[in-house]
């Protein structure tokens, strides 16, 4: 099934992205996400979310000056989770100008999150940590088993959506859980309530 025929099909059941993505996080440059939600993410454009909790996983990618040389600083997988409503949210980094400032960045992220009229808004925060190599990291399954602990930024209901099964098969050359794609479709198809589930593999199998 092509990701555009599914976008129709949940069009045609009266379910948009922009009406249920009522949450904006706004990042700064120096965020790389890697995870919304329990789903591979990259770049830093403005993320739409759904009213509740949410939660984000990013890196920060900087670059600093030492002994008149640019350094480039990319920290460990920073873990946020916060709830929203109904507005646009300000995610803050620190200016890091030295490899102190980068290290104690890594040891203590210091991060803020603001609402559309400036106020602070609580969240809670974590860091995705693997010992050893780091290459070729699963960061998908790897906040999956996070999500299933009690630490303080896992978010219960992103176990259901990283677990969901696959609304149709994906070619041979794409692995369920990497394309974007799916991703997003399986999110958005998560939050919808039974009856528009069933009206959406109703138009899928018409189409």
């Amino acid at each position: 099934m092509k990701f555009r025929t599914a976008i129709l099909a949940l069009a045609a059941c009266g379910l948009s992205f922009s009406a249920l993505a009522n949450v904006k996080l706004e990042l700064p440059y120096s965020a790389e996400l890697v995870l919304v939600n329990g789903l591979e993410a990259d770049g830093n454009d403005p993320v739409l979310l759904s009213n509740g909790e949410n939660q984000v996983a990013f890196r920060y990618q900087d670059s600093y000056r030492e002994n008149g040389e640019h350094q480039l600083f990319k920290s460990d997988v920073v873990i946020m989770k916060f709830s929203g409503q109904d507005s646009t949210y300000h995610l803050e980094l620190p200016k890091l100008r030295t490899a102190q400032d980068t290290q104690r960045f890594n040891k203590s992220p210091a991060l803020t999150l603001t609402d559309g009229q400036g106020k602070s808004i609580d969240f809670q925060q974590d860091k995705l940590m693997k010992h050893g190599l780091q290459f070729g990291r699963d960061l998908e399954k790897e906040i999956a088993q996070y999500n299933l602990t009690d630490k303080p930024a896992a978010l219960k209901s992103a176990v259901a959506i990283t677990t969901l099964p696959a609304i149709a098969p994906v070619g041979d050359t794409q692995q369920q859980g990497k394309n974007v794609a799916e991703n997003m479709l399986n999110y958005w198809y998560s939050q919808a309530d039974e009856a528009t589930r069933e009206r959406f593999k109703a138009s899928i199998n018409q189409s």
